[in-house]
């Protein structure tokens, strides 16, 4: 009877089907996982919506929880195969699960839907060839298993052998319709991971047009500014000329929008591609500010808005890129110029905290409306676009300013009231005072 039990031991632990074979199971997981990777491509082209990635990311989820669960694990400890792989991608699926929430904000830019399913494919890169390891560790257990159980079966009467021979032409069946279930699988991830390296195809090729036109157009526009300005100092003064004059004023004005925009689109793929460099050296942030008021100078005039620098501390020193700074106090100054009425006043304050210095620039505008405020440092996104002819530019400007003011080790932040205005800030470390 001791043999007898041992041999319905081993039977058992080589019989499971369904959804209780470790094998069928794991197959389907690589498989959903596969058909994820492809959805989040089509989703990048636009072809998925958010809904059928979220449904397709909750069937991945429940085949790695009936492994992790119920019996499975018990079955796998048995066979002596470790479910680290699942595990790890159980994790990774914690990880992308806000991501994959994220997918269906409604202000999502064609850049950020990209740039998110990248990022989220990069993380769920390399699972597919774990998961087949895993499925060929378990297959190999399993037949181990089938043949120790067989060798077994061997020793026992007559009607027990035939009892094992039937046991064994059971799972060989099952194995070869495994095996065969294994290859349509197979043909079927590389089908889909095909589609998936043209859906990154096509967005990288989205990307580098972008590049490619910006670096362009930058080149004739430049000259083209250039020549209106010195037909604009040729024609000064003559009053027969004047017609002329303000059609060169407007051609001026739109041509200096079209080249910050195009400035703006490089920066931010120059950021995008981690191609930005820093060029720390110590500054005085008294002096950063005023340089920055002074290239807003234009802005004020045009929209006969008023600047006030309030900096009641001195020899504020960083260790920082002057440029940069510069460059992210002009688009919050020319932006604050921009929300602002003709008379009134933006704000550009200085002050020591601790071991940091903060910049505010506040005006009194309209403000940001508060359901648009978490979206403010998006990519080419614009509060209230086209709602104001006078307010108008790429969207580009604050996601600029904020990964500029990341590189360079500061934090940026804002608080809003719509109807009253709106104060952008930011801060960066000082040296000590022995360094000054």
């Amino acid at each position: 009877m001791s043999t007898v039990h041992e041999l319905n031991g081993k039977v058992r632990s080589i019989q499971p089907s369904g959804q209780s074979d470790p094998l069928w199971v794991a197959s389907q997981l690589q498989f959903e996982l596969l058909r994820l990777q492809n959805d989040l491509g089509e989703f990048a082209l636009g072809y998925k919506t958010s809904e059928s990635i979220g449904l397709r990311f909750d069937i991945a989820w429940s085949r790695i929880n009936i492994i992790k669960t119920g019996k499975l694990p018990r079955t796998l400890k048995t066979l002596g195969v470790s479910d680290e792989v699942v595990t790890n991608l159980k994790e990774t699926f914690v990880e992308i699960e806000p991501a994959i929430a994220g997918l269906s904000a409604v202000s999502l830019s064609d850049e950020e839907r990209v740039r998110l399913v990248e990022n989220i494919l990069a993380q769920l890169d390399g699972y597919d060839q774990k998961i087949r390891a895993f499925l060929l560790n378990v297959a190999h257990a399993k037949t181990d298993s089938t043949v120790e159980a067989s060798a077994s079966l061997l020793s026992l009467s007559n009607a027990l052998r035939f009892l094992g021979v039937t046991i064994f032409s059971l799972i060989l069946t099952f194995t070869i319709l495994l095996l065969l279930d294994l290859r349509r699988a197979r043909n079927a991830e590389t089908a889909m991971r095909q589609l998936a390296k043209e859906a990154s195809s096509a967005a990288q090729m989205k990307i580098n047009f972008m590049t490619v036109v910006s670096h362009e157009l930058r080149t004739p526009l430049t000259s083209i500014l250039g020549g209106l300005s010195l037909l604009k100092r040729r024609l000064a003064g003559d009053a027969e000329d004047e017609m002329a004059l303000k059609l060169i004023d407007v051609a001026s004005r739109n041509g200096d929008r079209l080249l910050a925009l195009i400035n703006d689109v490089l920066d931010a793929q120059a950021l995008e591609e981690g191609k930005v460099t820093i060029n720390p050296e110590r500054a005085d942030l008294n002096e950063i500010v005023a340089s920055a008021v002074e290239s807003c100078q234009p802005y004020a005039e045009r929209f006969g808005v008023n600047y006030a620098i309030d900096s009641q501390d001195t020899g504020l020193i960083a260790l920082t890129d002057e440029s940069r700074v510069v460059q992210v106090l002009v688009n919050l100054i020319s932006n604050a110029t921009k929300f602002s009425s003709a008379g009134q006043t933006v704000e550009i304050r200085l002050k020591k905290r601790g071991q940091k210095a903060r910049i505010e620039v506040v005006d009194h505008g309209m403000g940001i409306p508060h359901e648009q405020q978490k979206a403010i440092f998006s990519s080419f996104y614009q509060v209230n676009p086209g709602t104001v002819s006078a307010i108008k530019g790429s969207g580009l400007g604050l996601n600029i300013s904020q990964r500029l003011i990341e590189l360079l080790g500061g934090t940026i932040g804002f608080h809003s009231v719509e109807g009253e205005g709106t104060t952008f800030w930011i801060e960066i470390d000082l040296l000590p005072d022995g360094d000054d």
